[in-house]
């Protein structure tokens, strides 16, 4: 039985808050009560106020001394789609040719999600730029830098007309074609997390051929069908077994989350954190433990942005059936009516892959990933890194030696096989091992890696200095 008590509370407090209390005031109350922690962590680091204030990616790079080029991709069907290559120091070190990384975001949030960690170490493109890699992020339609079409306004209802399947039709094949024509190579490494894995699998599923222009995914978080959490959360239960048609009723019909700033504006920083850790709690029971009060801090006033409401249907509809299916038009909440055609996962072979995930984590159902990519198992490598959470591959204290070492040397084998192979490779990428939290190099060694294909336990080797002498 779910005790109901916590939420009741938390949402009866919440309207008690927004009827009865003037907004001058709780912006008073909680901007004078953050003051002083505010002060106190910016004295101890004051690039974490720089982060806090930060307007967008371009000004949370310029903290740690990142450039970012931007440039917008036309998709088949018109929409506009801003994505950000990171520079370190200078643009003239954007040359062509060099490996490729590409960064996609999971749901409802954007590109500056890869650059939230609390220090320079914590940011995985960061450390893959200082390591000679071009790095790329891209965005999905509608979130905060891709709110443009060619004939399409936001402020039309056929604008948000999109979910998971116009990504992975549209989205992200466009977005890698452009990517691998301006920088002149043949494929890139895909890293995606949580739905920017979903998007990845989808993708691959249907466009055939990029599976040559990918040479490892690596999936962080890697959704795909989450786990039943009609158990966990008697929100989420109501949602998944609700028709289309009541959720759009509920939601409307244009994008998701569109009042996050004001809700930010009214809490503050500081009390927002506590809301935002509160509600992932009660939504998907996540303790968030691994992760720092600063980065807490820091990451969630940038996390949020918007996404189509038909994208988070199109996810109950996924969780409700147990299946990676397309979206499903039919209005009707009982799925023995209708049935919709999943994507074809089983089909993806010769994938090199790594998906790293949580053992904790409630949204992963490894066991159904798994199943669903038998064809690509002799390729595919799976990490459990226990007692992590979702949001941990990317911003658990420790982050840098359970996930980012593992990510380091997934990217590393693809280059030096095609050195020994006699491949040209045309730069010498050296790893910067620097770390601001003198933590061990070799205490990621804990983090257990299952082989899939035999089912045998072992660990991550350790690796340090250059990719290539």
């Amino acid at each position: 039985m779910i005790d109901l008590q916590p939420l009741k509370t938390f949402i009866t407090a919440l309207l008690y808050i927004i009827l009865y209390v003037p907004l001058k005031a709780i912006q008073y109350l909680t901007h004078k009560t953050a003051a002083t922690y505010l002060e106190d962590i910016t004295h101890t680091d004051p690039k974490l106020l720089s982060i806090l204030n930060a307007k967008d990616i371009k000004e949370l790079c310029a903290i740690h001394g990142f450039g970012v080029h931007e440039h917008v991709v036309i998709t088949e069907d018109g929409y506009l789609l801003a994505i950000h290559r990171i520079y370190k120091d200078k643009p003239s070190t954007l040359t062509r040719g060099k490996p490729v990384v590409y960064f996609h975001h999971g749901l409802l949030t954007n590109s500056e999600l890869f650059v939230l960690g609390d220090t320079r170490e914590r940011s995985l493109p960061f450390r893959l730029v200082e390591q000679g890699y071009d790095v790329w992020l891209g965005n999905n339609r509608g979130n905060k830098y891709s709110r443009k079409h060619l004939k399409l306004k936001p402020s039309k209802r056929k604008f948000w007309d999109f979910s998971l399947d116009e990504f992975a039709i549209y989205d992200i094949p466009d977005t890698i074609n452009y990517i691998l024509s301006y920088t002149g190579v043949p494929d890139l490494t895909y890293v995606g997390f949580s739905q920017g894995s979903a998007q990845c699998f989808a993708s691959l599923s249907v466009n055939p051929q990029l599976r040559k222009k990918i040479n490892k995914f690596i999936g962080l978080s890697p959704a795909m069908i989450p786990k039943d959490l009609n158990t966990d959360s008697p929100i989420v239960d109501f949602f998944i077994n609700s028709s289309p048609n009541m959720l759009f009723w509920f939601f409307g019909e244009y994008s998701i989350l569109p009042s996050v700033l004001f809700w930010q504006r009214l809490f503050g920083n500081y009390y927002y954190e506590k809301v935002v850790d509160y509600s992932l709690k009660v939504l998907f029971c996540w303790e968030s433990k691994n992760m720092s009060a600063n980065q807490k801090l820091v990451g969630y006033p940038h996390m949020f942005s918007t996404t189509s409401v038909k994208t988070v249907v199109h996810w109950f509809q996924v969780i409700k059936d147990k299946n990676f299916i397309m979206y499903n038009d039919e209005m009707s909440a009982n799925l023995k009516l209708n049935r919709c055609v999943s994507f074809p996962i089983e089909s993806i072979q010769d994938v090199p892959m790594v998906l790293i995930y949580g053992e904790s984590d409630l949204l992963i159902d490894i066991g159904k990933t798994k199943e669903k990519l038998w064809l690509n198992m002799a390729n595919t490598r799976i990490i459990g890194v226990p007692g992590y959470e979702h949001m941990d591959l990317i911003w658990a204290e420790d982050v840098e030696y359970t996930v980012f070492q593992p990510v380091f040397q997934e990217i590393r084998d693809v280059y030096e096989s095609r050195d020994n192979n006699n491949e040209t490779v045309s730069v010498a990428v050296n790893e910067d091992t620097s770390s601001e939290s003198g933590k061990d190099e070799e205490s990621y060694m804990n983090v257990k890696v299952k082989e899939t294909f035999s089912g045998i336990e072992s660990t991550v080797p350790g690796s340090q200095g250059s990719l290539f002498v």
